[in-house]
């Protein structure tokens, strides 16, 4: 399956934290990939070159044109487990509850 990726943030050191088109999150980390860094991966074993992370919607890149795939990415990454979101209260108070309990047949 392809993926993209959505948003990612520098969290320490060489980890990033990627948010994916199929809602998940993953935090990656990259140090062990950059210790055997050559060529154009170089500039990112410099930490605050590797802060520079961009994402364009569809995966991560660096200024020196540097890109990964993000399905690579992803197989790496371990997903981060999501607090569950606070529903939004559903009391109702004057005109409105009126209307629900009506409807509901229940006044």
């Amino acid at each position: 399956m392809l993926h993209t990726i959505k948003k990612a943030e520098h969290l320490d050191g060489y980890k990033l934290k990627l948010h994916f088109d199929d809602r998940k999150i993953k935090v990656v980390n990259l140090e062990n990939m950059l210790k055997k860094a050559k060529n154009m991966l170089l500039p990112l074993t410099k930490l605050d070159y590797f802060k520079l992370v961009k994402c364009d919607g569809i995966t991560i890149y660096w200024p020196n044109g540097v890109d990964l795939c993000p399905d690579m990415l992803y197989k790496m990454g371990e997903e981060v487990t999501r607090s569950p979101r606070k529903r939004k209260s559903q009391h109702l108070s004057g005109p409105a509850k009126r209307r629900r309990l009506k409807a509901a047949g229940r006044r």
